[in-house]
């Protein structure tokens, strides 16, 4: 009698596959809101005006930004697992709270508790991956893992189709809690330990010298490059929120109808879903910084492309490229931010460059808004302009990284 020989999968794609479904509830949160703000309005008992919703949509934001911080650091001192394991359950709770508000003003502050969580989950995600990723694969590996963000945003699209009639708002939030804390973090707390276990030297220095890891962060160029990468990202984020915010808008305004304006969208994302997944693989071929120039440039190109009457074949092919040099970009940024510094403070990098440059992703919608009764020339030349800016401070200020990490262990099976 034969036996079926087990299936061995590598410790890395587990844990790239537990950080894609853990990035797919971030990106379901920051989608679900908005596909909620039709019901929140006509609520009666709370009667929200847009203004309101504004203001709890933003206490998200400013949460994220506190988290992504915090955890960047706190990853370097506990270990990422720890921390991607805590943003999980933190988020969770943070969102079934969300659920459960009783009124528009706790609704805000659930709001700020589930965004600390998320914005602490990028960053301990991608360490995570980083860690037992193979060095020919790190980039590729952790750009699949993002576009878990697309991905969920798609998933709240159709949670809200199903949920939001029969079920209201509160519904498609408790999905978005209840879900994540019944898979990957029973999932994680049983297998994590076995399939990305902490580094214990690692570990032990940034606990015992925090001033060491503080210098190592900072030091040799650290500090102009740290400052180039946050710059960059949130040039990147403008782009992202701003362009995903009021595409559909801005073409409408050209003279295309809504339908077609949402075809447009779906395009873009599926060009930044793309750019994420070719753009990472091609990073660890020929380098992030490469990469990050290229990208940004073609993005630059593309975008004001828009600008022009086009034929409707070239009219997706720079709304496809526009999304590769936008949203797509984005995780090659963060590869190579990872990448460039000490993997003993790896966290506390992608830490600050995700929580400051997410002052972007604040300023991209009020910048599309501004820019929203200008002519589509106007409106996406501003656009264009950010790219092209970020692709060439990409060239002046950041450097090919000069950061190996240690080797690691990736042939743990589950």
């Amino acid at each position: 009698m034969t036996t079926t020989p087990r299936l061995r999968v590598p410790a890395f794609v587990s844990v790239a596959v537990l950080a894609f479904i853990a990035i797919s509830a971030d990106g379901y949160d920051l989608a679900i809101f908005g596909a909620a703000i039709p019901d929140l309005l006509a609520d009666p008992d709370w009667g929200l005006t847009p203004a309101r919703i504004g203001v709890i949509a933003s206490t998200a934001i400013v949460g994220m930004c506190l988290g992504s911080i915090a955890a960047g650091v706190l990853a370097d001192r506990f270990g990422a697992r720890r921390l991607f394991l805590a943003c999980v359950t933190w988020f969770s709770v943070g969102m079934i709270f969300c659920a459960a508000a009783p009124t528009a003003e706790l609704l805000g502050i659930a709001r700020f508790v589930a965004g600390v969580g998320l914005g602490g989950l990028g960053p301990a995600a991608i360490a995570l991956t980083m860690s037992v990723a193979p060095h020919d694969r790190r980039n590729f590996l952790n750009g699949v893992m993002l576009t878990g963000l697309p991905v969920g945003g798609i998933v709240a699209a159709l949670s809200a189709l199903a949920f939001l009639e029969g079920g209201g708002w509160r519904a498609v939030f408790l999905i978005g809690g209840v879900i994540p804390l019944l898979t990957v973090v029973p999932i994680g707390a049983a297998k994590l330990k076995t399939w990305a276990p902490d580094s214990a030297v690692a570990t032990t220095a940034s606990r015992r010298n925090m001033g060491g890891s503080l210098r190592a962060l900072l030091g040799d160029g650290g500090a102009r490059a740290l400052t180039g990468f946050v710059v960059v990202s949130g040039c990147c984020q403008v782009l992202s929120y701003g362009l995903l915010t009021w595409l559909p808008q801005i073409m409408k305004t050209s003279g295309y109808s809504l339908g077609s304006s949402l075809v447009f969208l779906i395009v873009f994302s599926i060009g930044a879903m793309a750019g994420s997944a070719a753009g990472s693989w091609a990073a660890d071929q020929i380098g992030g910084r490469r990469v990050t120039i290229a990208g940004f440039a073609i993005g630059a190109v593309a975008i004001f492309g828009l600008s022009m009457h086009l034929p409707q074949q070239i009219l997706y092919v720079s709304l496809f490229l526009a999304g590769v040099g936008t949203v797509g970009i984005q995780p090659v940024v963060y590869g190579f931010a990872a990448l460039y510094f000490p993997a003993n403070v790896r966290g506390s990098a992608l830490g600050f460059i995700g929580g400051i440059g997410r002052i972007g992703g604040v300023c991209g919608p009020i910048l599309g808004g501004v820019l929203a009764g200008l002519p589509a020339l106007e409106n996406f030349s501003v656009f264009a302009g950010i790219a092209a800016f970020a692709s060439l401070l990409s060239l002046a200020v950041l450097t090919s990284r000069h950061h190996e990490p240690a080797s690691i262990n990736t042939t743990v099976p589950v």
